[in-house]
């Protein structure tokens, strides 16, 4: 297995990393738990390269994975992680894993204390991956336009 190479995405990227993100959430929107990256098209992950930082993977040429970064609340040392996701033919080859491990290392780098989520309480597997991880439910996010809720989950790194 090729080693991923993680870097900031570029505008560059935006149509490579929607194509991933549109692969990566099928299994979510399959397993009954849709998400607006499952529909991902090229000016919103464009919009999300220019308003936040969206670290991706990289084997080769292709984009296999990738995350993204918003500063939710500067002041408590607050950053929120979503869209994580890899392509479908590469999952369960840590890629995941190391994009997590790229984000907590830029949240403590950038001086915050604390990475937040969101995930449904119910997945059968994001929220175990993210409890291996050090993450705890914090209190349920109730969604008004889905079938299932989902739960914060929160991360000190610092």
């Amino acid at each position: 297995m090729t080693e991923p190479e993680i870097r900031r995405a570029r505008a560059a990227d935006a149509a490579a990393l929607a194509a991933m993100y549109r692969d990566a959430y099928r299994e979510n929107r399959r397993l009954g738990f849709p998400a607006k990256a499952g529909s991902a098209d090229r000016e919103t992950v464009a919009e999300w390269i220019e308003d936040d930082h969206v670290p991706l993977a990289r084997v080769g040429e292709a984009v296999v994975g990738g995350v993204r970064l918003s500063v939710t609340d500067a002041d408590a040392g607050r950053v929120q992680l979503s869209r994580l996701g890899v392509r479908a033919d590469r999952k369960g080859e840590g890629i995941g894993s190391r994009l997590l491990d790229h984000a907590e290392g830029l949240v403590r780098a950038w001086g915050h204390t604390t990475v937040w989520l969101t995930t449904p309480g119910e997945h059968p597997y994001l929220p175990g991956f993210y409890r291996e991880r050090g993450y705890a439910v914090t209190r349920p996010y109730p969604l008004d336009f889905r079938e299932y809720d989902e739960v914060v989950m929160e991360k000190r790194v610092r």
